[in-house]
């Protein structure tokens, strides 16, 4: 495919990205000719490219899959890794003469063929009694790898900066095993390859305009109905001595054990258990009868919902005095379904009762505006006479916005600053008023306000840090998940949650951070204007975080209604990188911007959108994308895409299939065969594709397996 920018919801497969210098040591040359005895000067120089050998950096692997511990449907399915770092699998050598194939790769292991992994030195991977030097330094040392097995060719010359002590992760694979599931030099090229895609769906941590991802390909099929074990291994230098397409050993004579650097492995189990993408997603919000729970957050009870007609009757009494106990059960149900949580309350001046508090993130819209700033916390609780229920959920966003702003020292060195300069400008504009109404017409001291009016509107303009901050928190960035959840039985395992966000519970975070350095009405009266500013400057930074996408780059939320949704689930764990995607609409038409998408936890999401979202679409991360093969052993086929004949590139071709071949042991593909295979199909009668070179971002296209996406309406909006 071709190396260009992707568009939104696009795919671009490439073949490959080789660095201009391999690791190795290399020698550079510089002649000069002249017309001088001896006629040609020269000199040469040493250096090295150096890259990770013993070891990968974690922060190099992105995912891999399926995931640990999966237990699902994933018969069929070839694993993988994927890697952050796009030229990470060509930065070595594996195969003489060939450098599109990757030093890396997926071997996959059968319940009972499972090598154990084993902490080792560098020395653990030369013959024994073989002596080992270090480019560029004088250290050396001894092989300790016994006879009969066999490792890296040439390991014995260790690079520049690697010691015969380094540490590594080794395993050791019996010879005839290895010759079954290792690929050979000829599928090698084709096990490795880059996908480069838009990922302004995803957290915001990992949203950008274009990102490229590394997929390094297992080329062996899972066993039905038992664990599997995968390990990424090296096998650079490995090319000769790979085995043939039916197994037939290239080993040296004698050798009984392989012996490969790991770097990580993990284990799935393939069977019907429902822990797929789209099993896990399709299983939220279900009890233990597989009904369909709570769409929306609040603490659920049991029995049935109070009506409107039984609140009001409850109201009524309650307004009598003459409310009894199920009257007294009504409102309190009718309080939870409202968001709210019960809490024991211990009051300031002795006293115990109890206080109701919801948090920002309610289960309907709430249309009420309350006013900031106040003096206090307490000036923000609420009592309501007609339901006796003592509000608090202000008071402790107040209190709480007071804290987080006391916390961050140089928020609050900032805030107070400005806020300092707003006082001192009160005064020179009292004073202005005072020389206009003295001096009336006089125009002699017009240069002298104008220069302070310039002056003026510059100073009294909050600073960009305070509003950046602001604007954070008012996406409730750094509050404690128990202010967003007071209750975790409002957002159980595997389960998702839709809210309104109510702007009054934000606006009381807002003022309580802004109150700092307030310490009279009258500053709070001078502030007043400015908090209001504040607020509407915040939000609309707020919106401008997260990058857009070219079809929302003119997206406005006119209705001033902020929603989201909280995903509670194994599947975050599973698939990080998974995508997002919010409508305003039930068809999913229109799509919303996402104003904040990040991890709570490794298994808890928050996803906050730019209006009303009424329709939820949750994608597969398309870096991710599994590949495999369709049908039972002999007959394994993989579906066909367009590359570069009729038809949109990468659309599916119905109707033809290319047949896939495996080693006797009928799960290790032959993938060189495969590709072959796939060639012929494509370029024979009526397809005519007319494929010359069949490279490892065309047989990846071919072989993925389609995108998962479940979509989840929001009933409530």
């Amino acid at each position: 495919m071709k190396n260009t920018t992707p568009a939104e919801n696009e795919v671009i497969f490439i073949q490959y990205d080789i660095p201009p210098l391999k690791s190795a040591e290399y020698t550079i040359t510089v002649k000069q000719q002249t017309n001088q005895q001896p006629g040609e000067f020269s000199a040469s120089r040493k250096f090295a490219v150096t890259s990770e050998r013993f070891s990968l950096d974690p922060d190099d692997i992105n995912s891999n899959f399926p995931q640990n511990l999966a237990n699902g449907e994933f018969g069929g399915t070839l694993p993988h890794v994927l890697f952050n770092r796009r030229i990470l699998p060509w930065e070595r050598s594996s195969v003489k003469g060939d450098a599109t194939a990757p030093w890396l790769a997926v071997l996959l292991f059968g319940e009972g063929e499972q090598p154990v992994v084993v902490r080792e030195k560098a020395k653990a991977l030369v013959p024994a009694g073989t002596a080992i030097t270090v480019a560029g330094s004088t250290t050396t040392g001894t092989g300790t790898m016994p006879t009969g097995t066999f490792s890296y060719p040439g390991m014995q010359k260790l690079d520049y900066g690697e010691t015969p002590d380094d540490d590594c992760n080794i395993i050791d694979i019996p010879a005839a095993l290895f010759n079954q599931i290792a690929p050979t030099k000829k599928d090698l090229p084709f096990l490795a390859h880059i996908r480069k895609m838009q990922t302004l769906d995803k957290t915001d941590k990992l949203a950008k305009e274009v990102e490229n991802f590394t997929v390094v390909l297992g080329n062996r099929l899972p066993q039905n109905d038992t664990a599997n074990y995968a390990f990424l291994v090296s096998l650079e230098n490995f090319g000769d001595y790979l085995p043939d397409d039916d197994g037939k050993s290239n080993l040296p004579a004698g050798i009984t054990t392989v012996r490969l650097l790991t770097y990580i492995n993990w284990s799935y189990t393939v069977n019907s258990r429902d822990e797929t993408f789209k099993s896990l997603l399709e299983h939220l919000n279900k009890n233990e009868l597989g009904q369909q729970g709570l769409t929306v957050l609040q603490v659920p009870f049991k029995g049935t919902p109070p009506t409107t007609d039984a609140v009001k009757a409850a109201l009524a009494k309650q307004a009598l005095g003459t409310l009894s106990p199920a009257d007294a059960t009504v409102l309190v149900q009718n309080a939870i379904m409202m968001g709210y949580t019960p809490h024991g309350h211990s009051l300031r001046h002795s006293g115990h009762t109890v206080s109701w508090y919801r948090s920002p993130l309610l289960p309907y819209m709430v249309r009420e505006t309350i006013e900031f700033p106040v003096s206090c916390s307490d000036a923000a609780n609420r009592y309501n006479p007609d339901t006796g229920l003592f509000d608090i959920s202000y008071g402790a966003a107040w209190q709480l916005g007071q804290l987080l702003a006391l916390q961050n020292k140089n928020f609050a060195s900032s805030l107070y600053n400005w806020k300092k300069g707003l006082y001192a400008w009160q005064v020179i504009d009292e004073e202005n008023k005072i020389i206009n109404n003295k001096y009336q017409g006089i125009e002699a001291f017009g240069d002298v306000f104008a220069a302070r009016s310039v002056r003026m509107e510059k100073d009294i303009s909050p600073p960009e840090d305070v509003v950046n901050w602001m604007a954070r928190l008012s996406l409730l960035n750094g509050v404690p998940f128990n202010y967003l959840v007071a209750d975790e039985r409002m957002l159980p395992p595997e389960s998702l949650r839709f809210f309104y966000i109510d702007n009054n519970w934000v606006d009381a975070l807002m003022d309580g951070a802004f109150s700092i350095g307030r310490s009279t009405t009258a500053s709070m009266i001078v502030e007043t204007p400015f908090l209001a500013k504040l607020r509407v400057n915040a939000r609309k930074t707020a919106t401008q975080f997260r990058k857009r996408k070219k079809s929302l780059k003119g997206y406005v939320n006119n209705t001033g209604t902020i929603t989201g949704f909280l995903l509670r689930s194994a599947v975050l764990k599973g698939w990080p990188g998974m995508e997002i995607t919010g409508y305003d609409d039930a068809a999913g038409t229109s799509e919303v911007q996402q104003l904040r998408m990040e991890h709570l936890s490794e298994e808890v999401l928050l996803c906050i959108f730019d209006g009303v979202v009424q329709r939820v679409s949750i994608h597969e991360p398309p870096e991710a994308l599994h590949s495999g093969v369709e049908g039972v052993y002999p007959d394994l086929v993989t579906t066909l895409r367009v590359i570069q004949g009729g038809g949109d590139p990468g659309s599916g071709i119905d109707g033809y299939t290319a047949k896939i071949t495996t080693r006797s042991n009928q799960q290790t593909l032959q993938v060189s065969k495969a590709a072959d295979a796939i060639k012929t199909v494509l370029n024979a009668p009526p397809l005519s594709e007319g494929i010359s070179d069949f490279t490892a971002a065309q047989f990846a296209l071919e072989m993925i397996k389609g995108v998962v996406k479940v979509d989840f309406l929001n009933t409530k909006a």
